[in-house]
């Protein structure tokens, strides 16, 4: 017969790992993760805006963070981080034809790992971002916490089918890599969802020796375990090779729709 001792033992000691799995859920969640492997991603070069060439966009995740953004250029409001330029070149796939009059909507973390409308104490915290998605996701959505705006905006196409935003470099939050998010419209109606993504060495540097994003570190994320990777595996010509300019950095891409 098991002893009062032994079972009430038994218990302080599951109480204990319970207590403890709880202090650490997070550290836990973040090691599950990375430890993956996504051996079927693929993931490349954009073509540039001004590629003589053109291809589908392969699409991705929305994410649960999509709020209907105002039209604009500028982005930043009172966002610090480095000043991004990002020229994107939408056309059709089939015969590379410019669409003209597209709303192309993007949107994206601070250097915290931020985004605007939801809350801000969770961008190292992937269990409460999981936790918060669970129980307040409508079809994958998560209606917004309040209106703040920064890092969002829309613009139409002009004639050649381009937009520019100025923005800044998007930091990283658990349980991502980092990206940026897209959403291409003509009368309301979606023509492509996707993200945009960076070299890991390029954000590696970033990261570890810029002041705006030296205090959050490396990101612990990559092509490798990236949960919305490991589910739209075909990531081809979705990775920013951002250049150095006078002002910060940019790039460009060019997105291909059916």
């Amino acid at each position: 017969m098991i002893s009062r001792r032994v079972l009430m033992g038994g218990a302080a000691g599951a109480i204990g790992v319970g207590a403890l799995a709880w202090v650490y859920r997070n550290e836990i969640i973040r090691w599950r993760i990375t430890s993956a492997r996504n051996e079927e991603a693929v993931i490349t070069d954009a073509l540039s805006a001004d590629a003589e060439l053109c291809r589908l966009t392969p699409a991705q995740d929305e994410g649960p963070y999509f709020v209907r953004a105002p039209v604009r250029r500028d982005i930043r409001e009172d966002r610090t981080g480095i000043p991004f330029d990002l020229t994107l070149k939408i056309v059709q796939a089939d015969g590379c034809t410019p669409v003209e009059n597209a709303l192309v909507e993007i949107w994206h973390c601070d250097n915290a790992g931020r985004y605007s409308a939801y809350p801000e104490d969770m961008s190292r915290s992937p269990y409460d971002t999981f936790r918060l998605v669970a129980t307040n996701a409508v079809d994958g959505h998560v209606p917004p916490f309040n209106d703040k705006t920064y890092l969002r905006g829309a613009q139409a196409t002009d004639i050649d089918g381009l937009v520019a935003f100025k923005t800044i470099l998007p930091g990283w939050y658990d349980p991502r890599v980092p990206h940026i998010h897209v959403k291409v419209f003509a009368d309301e109606k979606s023509l492509l969802t996707t993200q945009l993504y960076f070299p890991d060495e390029f954000t590696d540097r970033v990261y570890t020796t810029h002041a705006d994003y030296k205090p959050y570190g490396r990101c612990p994320y990559s092509a490798l375990n990236d949960t919305v990777i490991g589910m739209y595996p075909d990531a081809s010509g979705l990775m920013l090779r951002p250049q150095e300019t006078q002002t910060g950095l940019a790039a460009s891409a060019l997105l291909g729709i059916s």
